[in-house]
């Protein structure tokens, strides 16, 4: 349920990575490089608990926005809302939480949950080898005794200079749902952000998505999901969220890992399945210097 104190700011240092968190959502709102956003957070975000924080990686859990007949709420489930329990870490881990359907009873939505479940989350800064990388894994484990049917995101916000001049690239050729439209189709070529964007598309396996900005590359690269999300409101739609600056969307994109609607997870009786990504931060400067 929602957080009854104003959450409390975890922030950590490593090396040049900055990042904050809130133990409210399990939500990594912030991950700066040299004090630059790769993870974007809005200057207008309400950061009190009394709603989800608009920015960072809101953790989307067990149904995506309305779910997938469109009649669930609150919108993306009950976790992002949820005050997570702190966990023991593993090597390379920063920040780790739990939360089992036990700890959000009495929380709105509780009604539609699917079946008992157990998760596990846990933000990484692995050592880099040649180039900074944010690691994210969601474990989802089904304590019960029968298939625990769930959607699930990590609904990344990534900081780029300006979205009309971003180009995503990876996957060229997928089926995709354009929810703004409601049509059906396969991506062309790379994607553009030319207007309001909600592109559900598919990507199982081991997608690698780039993300290609002025004079940096961000690299994705998802495990355990079945769809990328690639979202952005657009300047009208951004104009009526209150939790956003009037220019805000032009320096941001979402490129969400995701499982969800018929791509949805169906994790067995005493089963563990991890939805995860990797990004990773290539100096486009720097690529050109070395070729």
């Amino acid at each position: 349920m929602p957080s009854a104190t104003p959450p409390t700011p975890r922030t950590a240092v490593r090396g040049t990575s900055r990042l904050v968190a809130y133990d409210f959502g399990a939500h990594l709102s912030t991950w700066e490089l040299d004090g630059r956003p790769v993870v974007w957070c809005s200057e207008a975000a309400v950061l009190d608990g009394s709603k989800a924080i608009r920015g960072g990686v809101p953790v989307c859990f067990p149904w995506f926005a309305a779910g997938p007949d469109g009649d669930l709420s609150p919108s993306h489930g009950v976790a992002r809302t949820a005050t997570w329990r702190r966990a023991g870490t593993r090597d390379p881990e920063l920040w780790a939480w739990t939360l089992t359907d036990e700890d959000v009873a009495g929380s709105a939505g509780v009604e539609h949950l699917p079946g008992p479940f157990r998760l596990r989350y846990a933000v990484s800064v692995p050592t880099p080898v040649e180039h900074p990388s944010l690691r994210l894994d969601l474990e989802v484990t089904n304590p019960g005794a029968a298939v625990l049917p769930v959607e699930a995101a990590l609904h990344t916000y990534l900081a780029v200079h300006d979205v009309r001049r971003t180009e995503v690239l990876g996957l060229e050729g997928a089926g995709y749902l354009d929810k703004t439209t409601g049509r059906r189709g396969h991506l062309p070529g790379p994607m553009r952000i030319e207007g309001p964007t909600d592109a559900v598309v598919d990507s199982p396996g081991l997608p690698h998505v780039e993300v290609v900005d002025r004079d940096r590359r961000l690299v994705l690269e998802a495990h355990g999901s079945t769809q990328t999300v690639v979202w952005n409101p657009g300047a009208e739609q951004a104009a009526e969220m209150s939790d956003l600056e009037d220019d805000d969307w032009r320096g941001f994109l979402c490129v969400e890992t995701a499982a969800t609607g018929d791509h949805g997870l169906r994790v067995p009786p005493g089963a563990t399945h991890t939805v995860g990504c990797t990004i990773t931060v290539h100096d486009r400067s720097a690529d050109r210097r070395r070729r």
